[in-house]
């Protein structure tokens, strides 16, 4: 699942930038790789929180990583002028489609019942 998005956000990245647009590409590549990292930064942080072993410490390491420290990271890049804020956007949507698009699809492939029922 990461690395599909990983991928879709590189690959649209490469093809803006060859198309002689950097800063949207730059932003595309920037917006996907955010929002993985804020993705999987919520997951660990839901995980330590509800998972089988909860830490009630490792789940407030995991909100001070997601909260400012990303939050903080993706305002300072935003801020620099070769980062389009629309390249952001888009970047940051293909992630969320191809992460929806494969955990669509799998849970589609776990819940089909055959005609022998199984």
């Amino acid at each position: 699942m990461w690395a599909i998005g990983a991928v879709v956000t590189v690959l649209v990245g490469a093809c803006t930038a060859l198309l002689g647009a950097a800063p949207l590409a730059f932003g595309i590549v920037c917006g996907g790789l955010w929002n993985l990292a804020s993705l999987w930064c919520l997951m660990q942080l839901l995980d330590a929180w509800l998972g089988p072993h909860p830490s009630r410490r490792r789940a407030v390491l995991w909100l001070l990583v997601k909260f400012p420290l990303l939050y903080l990271l993706i305002f300072t890049a935003l801020r620099q002028p070769a980062i389009s804020l629309a390249g952001f956007g888009i970047g940051f949507t293909l992630v969320l489609v191809a992460v929806v698009g494969v955990l669509a699809s799998s849970a589609q492939r776990r819940t089909t019942v055959r005609a022998n029922g199984r």
